[in-house]
Parts: structure tokens; sequence; C-alpha cells
């Protein structure tokens, strides 16, 4: 590990994402410096080109998003995939940690039918691309889609451009817990890092809280774990309920293909562990069920 007081974020992402980004940058520099009892400081320089990101000299994280590809949604889907992988690919060889945010699935309702449903179909697209460059590649998933799905872009008054402060807020928040628990082992004190996760834990942004509509939640680590090491790559890290929408989220994962059937068996049981084995079992069933009715 590097002893060191200083990341540098290098991001690519849309101009409404920026602003999240600032925030994560905010948050990481002061949980760190509380956890850590120094001052901390983190830099985000961002780029016009996925193509222009500053290599391992100039970097300690990058961050980008798909986002900035709804703008060439005029391009064939098989032209856009290849271009993704082999940009991806080139990301990651210098080895520095690469981070994939999400779209959020959701439209104005005041867009044009046809154009909104082209966008939705792309965003899906690329949603699940990012999983499958997570697999191949070894980048990590920020998955903003579901962070915030989980509180509704409604609430939010957002939608899949991530407008407003309030979705830049809980964007930011979850941004930043992601980077401490997986981008920052070569230079932050594994303690110092739980610690730090421990502060943004303790103060989510006021949106996240206090809804009777959301489920009591903890923080959890989200399912899709790759690598080796101390910390296992993990996709995501976000809040989810103990009950059976997350059994059922579980069985989609494994039907998508992005997890194996004893990983979510294992993350439903650790979730769950209060509950027992057999209610686990039983959460588990019953969110198999409800996912092979949904495709019937």
């Amino acid at each position: 590990m590097t002893e060191k007081s200083h990341i540098s974020i290098a991001a690519f992402v849309s101009e409404n994402e920026r602003a999240a980004v600032r925030l994560a940058g905010d948050h990481i520099t002061r949980s760190l410096s509380q956890a850590a009892a120094v001052p901390w400081t983190c830099e985000c320089v961002f780029s016009s080109d996925i193509e222009t990101l500053p290599q391992r000299k100039d970097a300690d994280i990058i961050m980008t998003s798909l986002l900035p590809e709804l703008e060439k949604i005029d391009e064939p889907w098989p032209q856009a995939e290849q271009r993704l992988r082999k940009a991806y690919t080139a990301l990651v060889e210098p080895g520095i940690p690469v981070f994939i945010c999400t779209i959020l699935r959701h439209m104005d309702r005041s867009a044009e039918p046809e154009d909104a449903n082209a966008r939705l179909i792309r965003i899906r697209r690329l949603d699940l691309l990012a999983a499958e460059i997570s697999r191949e590649t070894g980048a990590f998933v920020i998955d903003i889609d579901r962070v915030l799905a989980d509180i509704g872009a409604r609430r939010f008054q957002t939608d899949y451009r991530l407008t407003g402060n309030a979705a830049a807020e809980m964007a930011g928040h979850f941004i930043a817990l992601t980077l401490i628990d997986n981008a920052c082992d070569a230079f932050v004190a594994f303690e110092v890092q739980d610690a730090a996760k421990t502060i943004l834990s303790s103060c989510r942004p006021a949106i996240a809280a206090g809804d009777r509509a959301m489920p009591d939640v903890t923080l959890k680590k989200d399912l899709v774990s790759l690598g080796k090491g101390r910390r296992k790559q993990i996709v995501s890290v976000v809040a989810y309920t103990v009950e059976d929408n997350y059994a059922g989220w579980l069985v989609r994962q494994v039907l998508l293909g992005a997890i194996g059937p004893g990983e979510a068996i294992t993350r439903l049981f650790h979730a769950v562990r209060r509950r027992g084995f057999w209610e686990s079992a039983v959460l588990l069933a019953s969110g198999l069920s409800r996912q092979i009715s949904r495709n019937k």
C-alpha cells in the first residue's frame, strides 16, 4: 500500500452527472479525513471523451458513465457495443480501478413516445452491457439505476438525465461509498476505509430516509463480486430490504447470468441470516416463483 493523502479521479460523465461526481469527491475527502484523523483531498478532473481519460500516472481512479452514449443513439447497436468493449478493454489495461455508472431507466412523460421507447431500449442495452464488460474486463459497475429506482425517480423529480439536486446528492453519496469500498486498497489502510464507510453510511441523504413506502434497510454489499484479495470486486454497494423483493431480484440476476446460483444463495443467506436457514430458503423460493410467473 502506498501512503498518500490525495486521490485523483479522472471522469468521463455527462454534464448533469458532474455534480454527483463532485459531491462524491467531497464525501470522500470528508470521510477519509475524519477516519484517518489527517487531512485528505480528492480532486475530480473531467474529460470530454472516454478515449482522452488520463493514464495511470495521472489518476488514481477512472470514473465513466454510459449516459453520454445516448447522444449517439442513431449509431447502430452492434457498432456501439463493439466500440465500448474496445474502449473499456483499453481503459483497464494500465491497472487503474475503472468504474462504469449505469443509467436510470425513467423517461419524462412529456417525451415523444417513439423517441422515449427508443431511448429506453438503448438504456437497457447499455446497462446490461455494463455488467458484461465488468465480467470481461474487471471494471466495476456503479448501479445508479438500481439505487435511484429503489427510492423512485418521481421522488427525486428526475429522469434518465439525472437532473436536479436531490438525484445528484443521492448518486454522489452512493458513488463515494462504492469508490471507498473498491478503489482505495492501494493507498488507504483497510481500517481507515472501514471507518470512512461507517461515517458515510451514517449520513445518507435525507431523501433516502424516513419514507414509509421504503423498506427499513441497512447498508449491505451488493451482489456481483469478482477478483481476488481481501475484498473481491463489488459491482455496487446499495441498501436493500431483506424481504421477498430482494429474493426476486437475486433470481433475476441469476437468470441474466450476472451471478451464479451459489453466489445468489450465499448473498441471500447473508442478508437474512437472522431469519435462519428455512426462512431464507422460503424467501428464495418465493422470489423464484414470482419470476417464473412474470416470464409466462
